[in-house]
């Protein structure tokens, strides 16, 4: 009787083999003070990306911005007249590079403002002379500048002329100025009963310079911060890819 019992007692708390591998596995354990970027992935690669992008940004934006002040105020002069022929023929676009008259040299081509000699308006010519410069012109309109000849290549191929011959000695502060095409210009030779034909310097308001001169905005910047910005946002865009994902894992756990 007591063996029957015995073994009624072990058929209780006897389970079969298999019964421990047909429960549910259980779930990893994750301790809710594991650190942010453990549990839900780090945020250092997208910090960094998104700095790359903005790096690249700033270096495009400035090689815009450098150039573009120092293009600033450049215009186009459409040529009226045949008085500077034949580097500017009547007709033709000049481009002209603001400046106040200061800095202007013997040979530079200026906009100024006639008003002295009593036109309102804008002309373009050479500056021939400076102030304290004695200024010989013969009949031949052969020109010398403190007794030296001129050498004009820039001249318009008219062949020799001939005028009433000018002497002036330019004022401090003015500028003496004739057009390329002598026989075409209306310049300082035709109005000389006025400070000798010549204009203030302050009557400058631009001078003439070659087109290819202008700065344009630096390019190779430009094109260095435009990839380094793609590069960036795409590296922030596939870091915020991965950390969605393992967030995602961690929620579901």
């Amino acid at each position: 009787m007591t063996e029957k019992r015995k073994l009624t007692l072990m058929d209780d708390v006897w389970k079969p083999p298999s019964y421990e591998s047909q429960q549910p596995a259980s779930a990893p354990y994750v301790s809710p003070h594991a650190p942010a970027a453990r549990r839900a992935g780090s945020r250092v690669p997208l910090v960094v990306a998104l700095g790359v992008a903005v790096v690249g940004v700033v270096l495009a934006v400035v090689g815009i911005l450098v150039t573009g002040g120092e293009t600033a105020g450049y215009r186009t002069w459409h040529q009226q007249s045949g008085a500077m022929e034949p580097m500017y023929p009547e007709g033709s676009d000049v481009t002209v590079k603001p400046i106040d008259g200061s800095g202007v040299r013997r040979g530079d081509v200026v906009l100024f403002s006639a008003r002295d000699w009593g036109a309102d308006s804008v002309f373009m010519m050479r500056v021939i002379a400076v102030g304290g410069d004695q200024v010989v012109i013969d009949e031949p309109g052969r020109v010398r500048v403190n007794g030296k000849i001129l050498r004009e290549p820039y001249l318009f191929k008219s062949g020799p002329y001939f005028a009433p011959p000018v002497e002036v000695t330019v004022p401090e502060g003015r500028l003496f100025l004739l057009g390329d095409h002598r026989v075409a210009a209306a310049d300082s030779r035709a109005h000389l009963s006025e400070n000798s034909g010549t204009i203030a310097r302050s009557a400058v308001v631009g001078m003439a310079v070659d087109h290819a001169s202008v700065p344009s905005p630096d390019r190779l910047w430009m094109w260095v911060g435009a990839s380094t910005a793609a590069a960036g946002l795409i590296a922030a865009a596939v870091a915020a890819t991965v950390r969605h994902r393992r967030t995602g894992v961690t929620q579901r756990i």
